[in-house]
């Protein structure tokens, strides 16, 4: 029969206060005198009517002289944390183990392993799982190490923890829009593009792209060189090792390596 970790913990607080106790109302008991001013003053009976004498440290009292009942007290007392730690240990070895025993957190903890930067609401969607119930199961897994969380903008994206870097995680995070998705793969394949040329290429406003722009930079996913009025874009080379891990984008152009190259020895 397993005690409940809070009985366990009460008892052995209540034995720890009754063998202090004991100790304490077995030293001494003061003694009242007359001191040379008519005053009283209070101290220590000598139980050897050694009073006056100096005083002088006690021997040691070894454990079998004890009384019976502070033997009995401190044993009980070794019981009980004993007790308590064969009751701990199996919860925080359990709590390990059990963590994805539950059908719907191990499919989540899933889903978020094969969609890195995925959001709640899409595992919510995609798993067909009520929303509270969704958060909950993250929460979990983040308590036990096994995801973690990033705020990119208005949504909180969720990453697999083991074997994912922080620009991984910010590269997946661009990965779930199409069209950053699109620029950045551009970019990477065209060092040098301009603002201009990526507008024409993806028919979008020249404000869109350098939206998309401004947070890859502030992101450090790319960089420039200023050539005149105009911004040269490129990938940054942690970026593009990144960007074809999880992309699956095993071809990069021979400029896109170039730039790579020239970025690692600068």
């Amino acid at each position: 029969m397993r005690i409940p970790l809070v009985i366990t913990a009460v008892a052995i607080l209540v034995m720890s206060a009754v063998t202090i106790f004991g100790v304490l109302t077995t030293t001494m008991a003061p003694a009242v005198t007359v001191g040379d001013s008519g005053g009283y003053v209070v101290t220590p009976a000598a139980p050897d009517g050694s009073a006056g004498k100096t005083p002088v440290d006690a021997p040691l009292t070894s454990y079998g002289n004890l009384p019976l009942w502070v033997k009995i007290a401190s044993a009980l007392d070794a019981l009980l944390i004993a007790i308590g730690l064969i009751g701990v240990a199996p919860a925080i070895i359990g709590r390990i183990q059990d963590v994805l025993d539950n059908s719907n957190r191990q499919a989540i903890f899933y889903y978020v392993l094969n969609n890195p930067g995925c959001t709640p609401a899409e595992i919510t969607a995609r798993q067909n799982m009520n929303n509270s119930t969704v958060k909950y199961h993250l929460l979990m897994l983040e308590l036990e190490g096994k995801v973690s969380k990033r705020r990119m903008g208005k949504f909180t994206r969720f990453y697999n923890n083991a074997g994912v870097n922080d620009m991984e995680k910010v590269v997946a995070s661009y990965l779930r829009n199409d069209t950053s998705r699109n620029i950045l793969q551009v970019v990477m394949d065209n060092p040098g593009i301009t603002n201009n040329v990526l507008s024409e290429r993806f028919s979008l406003d020249k404000s869109t792209v350098h939206w998309h722009m401004e947070r890859f930079l502030k992101d450090g996913l790319v960089g420039f060189e200023q050539d005149g009025k105009y911004k040269k874009y490129f990938v940054r080379a942690e970026a593009s090792t990144a960007f074809i891990k999880l992309s699956g984008h095993s071809h990069m152009s021979q400029p896109a390596m170039a730039a790579i190259t020239a970025e690692k020895a600068s």
